[in-house]
């Protein structure tokens, strides 16, 4: 099972959207007033499924415990996941593809999302670039390099186009130094291991709901 190594922890891949659960939960938590909470009032706050006992094994194998009776730190605590996912720190994004979905992305990411800075925006359609988005400007594709130059460079390339461009794309924005990819289109990308890439397939995520609304009981 894929684990990565965060600020000299070991994080199994599949418990950091739990992490980053807890991590949302503690902002509102915080921003809310409140100092201290329990891992029962943590789950609670969380939904999603999550158990008080889940919350407790994942922050112990954090090295990080709550006082029995009593919670957590809810700032400290906030401020130790805030480094663990990176979210102590700004990040800059391209998004390659400012259609509907592009559009939607960057609108979400600029208003919840304050870590994520989108830096960059490229599409191909002509009525599409020479758009504004904010204080951005959508430039063709074709410009992709040199733009991400101009920029500085970006951490997270965000893919929304056709699925025959996608792999060239990838290639693209790996060879201008991106490291990691969220990857919107329904298809495999070959990308070297010092990439970073997760597959997000929005039709994928909807079959599991209609098989859950069609199955047997």
């Amino acid at each position: 099972m894929a684990m990565q190594r965060v600020s000299g922890v070991r994080l199994n891949e599949i418990n950091v959207p739990r992490l980053f659960l807890y991590h949302r939960a503690l902002t509102a938590l915080r921003d809310a007033g409140v100092n201290v909470v329990t891992s029962e009032a943590l789950a609670e706050f969380c939904a999603n499924d999550v158990t008080p006992t889940q919350i407790r094994k994942d922050l112990s194998q954090l090295g990080t415990w709550g006082r029995r009776g009593h919670g957590y730190e809810v700032s400290g605590l906030l401020e130790m996941l805030a480094r663990l996912l990176g979210l102590d720190q700004d990040w800059r994004i391209a998004i390659v593809g400012f259609g509907y979905l592009g559009h939607a992305l960057a609108t979400f990411l600029s208003y919840r999302e304050e870590r994520f800075r989108i830096a960059a925006l490229f599409d191909r359609a002509p009525d599409v670039v020479g758009q504004r988005w904010k204080d951005l400007t959508v430039r063709h594709v074709d410009d992709l390099e040199g733009a991400l130059r101009e920029q500085g460079g970006v951490d997270i390339a965000v893919l929304a186009v056709p699925a025959k461009a996608a792999q060239d794309v990838a290639d693209r924005v790996v060879a201008a130094g991106v490291g990691a990819i969220l990857n919107f289109v329904p298809v495999a990308l070959h990308l070297p291991r010092r990439v970073f890439a997760r597959n997000i397939d929005l039709a994928g995520e909807l079959s599991i709901l209609t098989h859950h609304l069609t199955g047997p009981e």
